[in-house]
């Protein structure tokens, strides 16, 4: 009598060392250029600004702050400066190419923000050039936020999210979800 063998335990064996090949190549961090920026001993003499600037490689750029001391966001058109003011009221500024005041026309903003399993929505209603928030963002000095913006009520959504963090910064002049600092966890 013949025996037959199972087939299963191979394709098994065989699915179990493609997932781990996928999971080891896409683990590594390690590319060319992070492998080749470093290839001397700490021994030799070199100018220490090297270190310096890799160090700080991975450090965010500074970016440019708002005209009234906000958050400025440029990834639509017209640019928005995000304004958190003392009442904790949310003001949206619209600005043109120069960082001028545009008056809002039909643009559609909301702001969703808090726990996800409780998240509070504000929306935006035009007072004078601006969008003013219809309620204040919760209290708490750190709270992650999504801002969708659409140019237009039938426009494409345009998201950012960021934590809106009250704290002062220790190096700038704006408060740190407003930074131009350029250093991280805004």
């Amino acid at each position: 009598m013949i025996k037959k063998t199972s087939k299963t335990p191979l394709r098994f064996l065989s699915a179990a060392m493609s997932i781990a090949a996928l999971f080891t190549l896409g683990c590594s961090q390690d590319t060319s250029e992070t492998r080749t920026a470093h290839v001397h001993s700490h021994d030799e003499d070199h100018d220490s600004t090297y270190h310096d600037e890799v160090a700080h490689q991975d450090d965010g750029e500074k970016s440019e702050g708002g005209p009234n001391g906000g958050r400025l966001i440029t990834s639509v058109e017209p640019a928005v400066e995000f304004i958190v003011q003392e009442d904790r009221t949310v003001v949206i500024q619209l600005l043109d190419e120069n960082r001028n005041p545009v008056t809002p026309t039909n643009q559609v903003i909301t702001l969703i923000g808090g726990e996800r399993t409780s998240p509070t929505s504000l929306a935006f209603a035009k007072k004078g050039n601006r969008l003013v928030s219809d309620q204040p963002i919760l209290e708490g000095a750190s709270i992650p936020v999504v801002l969708q913006i659409m140019a237009s009520a039938n426009a494409a959504v345009v998201r950012e999210k960021f934590n809106i963090n009250l704290s002062e910064c220790p190096t700038c002049d704006y408060q740190e979800y407003a930074c131009v600092c350029g250093h991280d966890n805004h």
